[in-house]
């Protein structure tokens, strides 16, 4: 029976697949890129008669906030070339000059800040879904990016070169953009996709010279092109970034210093592949997680804050499979060690994590479109210090083995915006503990008009255990809609195995689940009345247990946003599952369930216009419970206030309540309790900005957060999933405060190369006294251990073009 549920989840959506009338594209726009003739200062001015000769992209059209209508400023652009790099110089033409908007940001966080912008996006090999993007603010700020069809991943950085200009007619930017910044195929003649942004920020305007329409998903389908590059060459692409750092800690009184030096290699193993090598890593300016108390059986997700795991790796962000976080993450036996124990040992030292010896990724496309990328990354084996209590002999306990992290993954991509991928994640150790792999087939289908599309994967994985069976587990996704226009639906299926588990390499919120899902959302586009834009969603969910195959729970839900001419932001959401659900998680026992009564929420917020000194956002949220007082109050309030295009500063904090909480406690002599709670939690954040130059910012982030849970009553689950009183003696009453301080100091002093100052102060205390409300529970970070440390690290861009014009300058001097 459970099979068939499975394949009929998998199936329906398929039998309500229809393509629809095809359309064809309208025509893109061609660019003829003019070969450089004559030095050209990057300095921002256009003042070279080779620009005034060259052909412009000119005639943008509007994608916000009235789509399909012309810019309101006029734009021109031309693209240069030589046998070094491509260059772009843009003049943004303004009837009122005084009225460009120019804050300062740190390098690639413009999005938010209220500046004006120029962006030009290539797309090298014209596969209309990937490309490599280059902005400058009207402030002179850089930013660059790899895009995926919509998606901007800023974590990847290049070494190039801009200015801008202002002038009594608008601003303009010159753009150096070296060829070892780019990847492109060995071809004599180039065809590259390419497209130019403006935004203007007081009218929150975004034009594109290609028109770009927001009814169509993939931003990078819809370029234009330019194809009269020829006779260009890739470079040696080979860039040494050395650096050198020290470090001062404090960690509760315990003082320790150290100076570290290592290297970073990025090597061009061909015009398209390129090597990314780490040797003797270094993430001692790694920002501290913002730690939280989790009584759920959901894992919580951090985000990846070391700069080798977060630069350049699109490629492998596929189905989750690879979460960075697990390469020299905690120990994995750890917890083994302790549970297993004499009575008479303790452990006194154990790491938090595992040092790697090294990384390297490879990445890269083909000509024809093909995408590879391999990762591989080595972390040391790692031992806590056990002592015994009775003799006071200590001795090293292995917690985490030699490891070997492995990724794999190809990627084709196909016409009218499809793919084809493969993946594969390994995890090797050393030893008696066991061995991890997980394989996935994932892939895209789209019609010529990109109006309807089908997406899936199919995954499986397996654990090698030394004595015991191979654990296998499986899991299917299948997704189809209608992705244009401003109707669109979507149709979902998933079916995961209790044994699927791809958390070795990679990160899955849980298991055992089979899940139907369908979506509807209307947007509107063009202003209308007093209306800018609208967004509304309504969906249906419906969820099984797979093992066992029974009914978990269905839902409705809502989310209806409105954006107005003022730029001012109010928005509604809203959830009702009406009947009683099955929750098959929060037992933590394979086949046991909670009996979750019928519950309903509903949210809204406010969020103003940001282009204004000060902004407010508001939000609140209630939920109820059936015949039940149990119930959960969230509230928050953000302020932010700009108080000059250098300084600018984010306030925040939120409050969440709930009363009568049920939540699993403890496994007892074969039973299973859950407790009900009342739990409380406090967020305050400030985040403070000051913008020195375009290369030099200081940033400040403070949070506290405090969360406590005050246990009511705990009680024994039967097998019907009801809660009955059973006679106990535990005792869960947990205060938890968590308080980071991060300040950094970052000089961009020639492009490539940086020099970063960094203090960090952290507070973590958890205990079973509870305080009587947030105020009380602050002075708990005030009494815990502290963990204080200041660290400066450098790091210098060498390229092999620039290290080999000075050996021939020498040459010649010589």
């Amino acid at each position: 029976m459970r099979s068939n549920t499975i394949y009929l989840s998998l199936l329906l959506p398929l039998l309500l697949w229809h393509c629809g009338s095809l359309r064809a594209q309208s025509p893109i726009r061609a660019l003829y890129a003019t070969q450089r003739s004559g030095a050209i200062a990057i300095d921002g001015r256009l003042a070279e008669d080779i620009w005034g000769a060259a052909p412009r992209a000119t005639s943008f059209i509007q994608t916000a906030p009235r789509p399909g209508e012309p810019s309101t400023q006029r734009t021109t652009v031309s693209l240069l070339y030589d046998d070094e790099a491509v260059y772009i110089g843009a003049m943004m033409y303004e009837r009122n000059p005084d009225s460009i908007v120019k804050q300062l940001s740190p390098r690639d966080e413009f999005e938010d800040n209220n500046t004006d912008a120029f962006i030009v996006t290539f797309d090298t090999y014209f596969d209309r879904q990937n490309a490599t993007q280059f902005a400058v603010t009207a402030a002179g700020v850089q930013a660059d990016g790899i895009v995926k069809f919509d998606a901007v991943d800023r974590s990847w950085n290049a070494a190039w070169f801009s200015r801008v200009a202002h002038t009594d007619s608008g601003w303009s930017v010159e753009m150096k953009i070296p060829y070892s910044a780019l990847r492109f195929p060995k071809k004599q003649v180039q065809q590259w996709g390419v497209n130019f942004q403006r935004i203007i920020r007081r009218y929150r305007e975004r034009s594109y010279w290609n028109p770009v329409s927001p009814m169509i998903q993939n931003v990078i389908g819809q370029s234009g092109r330019v194809d009269s590059i020829h006779d260009i060459k890739a470079p040696l692409r080979l860039a040494l970034l050395p650096y050198l750092s020290a470090y001062g800690v404090d960690n509760a009184g315990a003082f320790g210093k150290s100076v570290n030096g290592g290297l970073d290699i990025k090597y061009g193993l061909s015009e398209s592949f390129t090597l990314d090598m780490t040797l003797v890593p270094d993430f001692g300016q790694t920002r501290f997680d913002d730690k939280v108390l989790n009584l759920s059986a959901i894992e919580v997700r951090y985000d990846e804050r070391r700069y080798f795991f977060t630069e350049g790796v699109d490629l492998f962000n596929k189905n989750d499979l690879f979460y960075s976080r697990r390469v020299g993450g905690t120990p994995i036996n750890g917890w083994q060690l302790r549970t297993g124990l004499p009575a008479h040992e303790i452990v006194t030292n154990e790491p938090a994590s595992s040092r790697l010896y090294n990384a390297f990724k490879v990445s890269g496309r083909t000509q024809g479109k093909t995408g590879v990328g391999v990762f591989n990354a080595v972390s040391a084996p790692t031992y806590a210090t056990v002592v015994d209590t009775a003799t006071g002999a200590e001795r090293k306990a292995e917690v985490s083995p030699l490891t070997n992290y492995n990724v794999i993954v190809v990627d084709q991509a196909m016409r009218n915006n499809s793919y084809i991928s493969f993946m594969n994640t390994n995890v090797t150790r050393a030893g008696e503990t066991y061995d991890a792999d997980v394989s996935a087939l994932l892939f895209k289908f789209a019609d010529k008009a990109n109006r309807y599309g089908v997406t899936g994967s199919m995954d499986v994985s397996q654990r090698y255990y030394p004595a015991t069976a191979t654990d296998v587990g499986y899991r299917a996704l299948l997704n189809v809609g209608k992705q244009s226009g401003n109707y669109t639906w979507t149709l979902m299926s998933k079916a995961i195995s209790d044994h699927f588990n791809p958390n070795d390499l990679g990160y899955l919120d849980r298991n055992n689940i089979v899940s139907l899902l369908y979506y509807n959302v209307y947007n509107t586009y063009v202003p209308f009345g007093k209306i800018n834009t609208t967004y509304n969603k309504i969906g249906m969910e419906y969820y099984r247990a797979f093992e066992p195959n029974e009914f978990s729970r269905a839902a409705v839900h809502g989310n209806h946003v409105i954006t107005f001419t003022s730029f001012h932001t109010i928005g509604s959401y809203w959830d009702a599952q009406p009947g009683v659900a099955y929750d098959y998680l929060e037992p933590r026992t394979i086949g046991r369930y909670y009996q979750l009564p019928a519950n309903g929420m509903w949210g809204g917020f406010i969020s103003s216009d940001y282009r204004r000194r000060f902004a407010l956002d508001l939000e609140s949220s209630k939920r109820w419970y059936g015949p039940s007082d149990r119930k959960v109050f969230s509230w928050s309030v953000s302020p932010r206030y700009r108080f000059s295009d250098k300084l600018s500063a984010i306030y925040s904090f939120s409050a969440e309540q709930r009363a009568n909480d049920v939540g699993f406690v403890a496994h007892l002599h074969d039973s299973i309790f859950l407790g009900t709670r009342r739990l409380q939690t406090a967020i305050n954040s400030l985040t403070t900005s000051y913008i020195f130059t375009r290369t030099m910012s200081l940033k400040l982030d403070a949070r506290h957060y405090w969360s406590q849970a005050e246990y009511a009553k705990y009680e024994f689950l039967a097998e019907n999933g009801l809660l009955y009183n059973a006679p106990n003696n535990i005792s869960q009453n947990i205060n938890f405060n968590s308080f980071n301080l991060f300040m950094n100091f970052v000089w961009q002093f020639k492009p490539g190369s940086e020099m970063s100052l960094v203090y960090q102060n952290s507070v973590y205390s958890s205990g079973s006294t509870l305080a009587a409300d947030y105020l009380s529970g602050m002075r708990y970070v005030t009494q815990a251990p502290q963990s204080n440390s200041l660290s400066v690290k450098v790091i210098y861009y060498l390229d092999y073009q620039t290290m080999e014009k000075m050996v021939r300058k020498r040459e010649v001097r010589g």
